[in-house]
């Protein structure tokens, strides 16, 4: 669903940066996941808002800021019955993680093992033996097809995106 942004207020409240093209999805929500320590947690949502076009929310047990910035950058997740199902064509981004990425021509790539949430345009982190890891930015006209059912992504990747590694 997003990550956790910076605290707002001194009252525990957080902001995410949401990975959903409906903000407002956060104004139902009851409860989120994320990992704390390497552990699976649900978090209780006490209240949620949105201000401006990013969602903020407050939770049980975090009540002030210190406190609240301990979830900066943590992922935000739901249960999986809680997803919305999504248009023909349309996909999660945590459906795209372990997808093997190969080129227009053939090329092996590695295995997109993150995305990264920003403002301007998600980034995929992709991994290799041959590349290394190379952030590639998630946007439609590098993107050609996508398969999640077989865990596999096509990109047309600009030109010097993609440099073998040093003895790789």
């Amino acid at each position: 669903m997003g990550r956790f942004g910076r605290p707002h207020g001194v009252s525990g409240e957080i902001t995410i940066t949401p990975a959903t093209d409906d903000p407002d999805r956060f104004l139902e929500l009851t409860e989120l996941w994320t990992v704390i320590d390497g552990l699976r947690r649900r978090l209780r949502v006490t209240a949620a808002r949105i201000m401006g076009t990013q969602p903020v929310v407050k939770i049980e047990g975090y009540d002030n800021r210190e406190e609240a910035a301990r979830l900066t950058n943590l992922s935000v997740e739901i249960e999986g019955a809680l997803a919305r199902p999504l248009p023909e064509g349309s996909y999660y981004q945590f459906d795209l993680v372990g997808c093997r990425v190969r080129g227009t021509d053939g090329t092996e790539y590695g295995v997109l093992e993150e995305v990264l949430f920003y403002p301007a345009n998600d980034l995929y982190r992709i991994v290799s033996n041959r590349f290394g890891e190379v952030l590639f930015p998630a946007v439609d006209r590098f993107i050609v097809s996508v398969d999640v059912d077989n865990q596999e992504m096509i990109i047309d990747p600009p030109p010097g995106l993609f440099e073998p590694k040093q003895g790789g």
